[in-house]
């Protein structure tokens, strides 16, 4: 059985990562009424849950990968601030998924961190790429999936 190098899971989660993030800023800009929730980096993947007003399926998808390829050229790198929970409640006062993490991190006592790249900004705990432009080149998005926040 051959070991994973730590390091080298790290870059593909740090890589993954970043890439769900780039989906979300492209589905943004495609459909600015969609509501983000959550896009971790998944052992084969990345994903990202919206809410959307009205329902995409799969023939949406090259047309958001052609987004991604656009937006990304803009992406130097990712940008990290910390935030108290009353600034980042303001930034995403109209978006009730993000007001519930925002919730649990104030309870837990954890940090409250946005990244920036480009014109997109995520509530997000960190590990990206370091250079997004030169980085996340290669992608392909595979599938729509419905879900239920937290279910």
């Amino acid at each position: 059985m051959n070991k994973i190098d730590p390091k080298e899971k790290q870059a593909l989660d740090e890589l993954r990562h970043s890439a769900a993030h780039l989906l979300a800023a492209a589905v943004l800009e495609l459909y600015p009424d969609a509501k983000p929730t959550i896009g971790p980096a998944i052992d084969d993947g990345f994903y990202y849950d919206f809410e959307f007003s009205s329902s995409i399926s799969e023939q949406d998808l090259p047309k958001i990968e052609k987004k991604m390829r656009e937006v990304v050229k803009s992406w130097s790198a990712f940008t990290r601030q910390q935030v108290s929970a009353d600034e980042a409640r303001q930034l995403y006062a109209n978006n009730p998924y993000k007001g519930e993490l925002i919730d649990e991190l104030e309870k837990s006592g954890a940090e409250i961190t946005l990244y920036k790249s480009g014109a997109f900004t995520d509530l997000c705990r960190g590990g990206h790429v370091e250079q997004p432009a030169k980085e996340l080149r290669h992608f392909k998005l595979l599938s729509v999936a419905g879900a239920y926040w937290r279910g």
